[in-house]
């Protein structure tokens, strides 16, 4: 079979080579138009680039390399979602690694990443460490971390967690709850230390103790690990007024776990999560939970790293405004009830 050339897909178009050039390198002079005509052309051509051919000439190869801990949980396969969107209209291509929570598996995908070209990096740290450990293996790689475990002198998108978390926590407060847990994350975490930074913050403008319940453990098994924790206090008999949740997937560990012991929400305790995860909104579940604005992050992060592929200069800060979506696990607490 002839192999399809970048001379074919100009044919097609009815445009110059140079044009289906700057269309494959997201020139900014390309109109929409004669970008869509000569993507179409592509696409029914099967046309592939020689990427390492194109990498070899100096030229980039048109790839973004995603780096998260865990592409099944709702959360990053929502971002990633959004960013291969993202990317794919300005004619790039994502390769996707998950590290599993493990910071030698996070610096070792790195690695891979640059060993493969790619022209800009997502990535998506386990902690604050595990970036200190790789960050300066990039060197001129263009790089954007999503979320909060990065360093001082890093371009990044991420949600206020500190905010998210306490305007939760007020407004289990305001509903009546004073015995308000926190369950969930990782020691290490800095998305852990925001979130609980506003979640004591809450507590103490209100005259309350905070109830903190930590995982110590640094790679997987956190939603098992939590929902144990979560067991052993219903069949302790221990009920707080109200849980806070690290994520949506671990206040639904929650849930099941008070499912078993003959418990629910809101009857006997409210519960919010954090991410807004797709499942959280069904009628089953109806999780009342803190939006990081996902969709946006994914987006905001690939056009921030295509601005830096194409020379933009300086560190780059994006802090996302959290929403509290209010649903159905949280009631308010009767006066006797307190």
């Amino acid at each position: 079979m002839k192999r399809v050339t970048i001379r074919d897909v100009a044919a097609l178009a009815g445009v110059s080579r140079s044009t289906v050039s700057r269309v494959m390198n997201g020139h900014p002079a390309i109109s929409d138009e004669t970008r869509q005509m000569v993507l179409a052309a592509c696409e029914a051509l099967h046309y592939v680039p020689d990427v390492m051919a194109r990498a070899l000439a100096g030229q980039g190869t048109h790839t973004i390399g995603i780096v998260v801990p865990d592409s099944s949980n709702p959360y990053f396969s929502a971002l990633c979602t959004a960013a291969e969107a993202c990317a794919a209209e300005y004619g790039y291509r994502v390769i996707l690694t998950n590290t599993l929570h493990d910071p030698e598996d996070e610096r070792d995908a790195v690695e891979r990443m640059i060993a493969q070209r790619v022209d800009g990096m997502l990535i998506s740290a386990c902690s604050p460490a595990s970036q200190e450990e790789h960050g300066a293996l990039p060197g001129g790689i263009p790089c954007i971390y999503w979320g909060n475990n990065h360093g001082p002198h890093c371009s990044f998108v991420e949600a206020d967690n500190t905010r998210g978390a306490y305007e939760a926590a007020q407004y289990l407060v305001c509903l009546g709850h004073r015995k308000i847990c926190f369950l969930g994350g990782r020691q290490g975490s800095r998305t852990l230390a925001l979130r609980l930074e506003g979640y004591r913050r809450s507590m103490t403008q209100n005259g309350l103790s905070p109830w903190e319940i930590v995982c110590q453990e640094q790679t997987g098994g956190l939603k098992d690990w939590c929902g144990a924790q979560a067991s052993a206090m219903f069949q302790a008999g221990i009920v707080p007024d109200a849980f806070l949740a690290y994520s949506d997937t671990i206040a639904v560990r929650i849930i099941e776990a008070a499912e078993t012991a003959g418990l629910s929400a809101p009857k006997d305790f409210s519960i919010i999560g954090f991410d807004n995860i797709l499942f959280s909104r069904l009628p089953q579940i109806g999780l009342t939970s803190v939006s990081q604005k996902k969709f946006e992050a994914g987006r905001t992060a690939v056009t921030r790293l295509l601005e830096k592929i194409n020379g933009g200069q300086g560190e780059t800060s994006d802090l996302l405004k959290p929403e509290l979506i209010v649903r159905s696990t949280c009631r308010k607490r009767k006066a006797k009830e307190r």
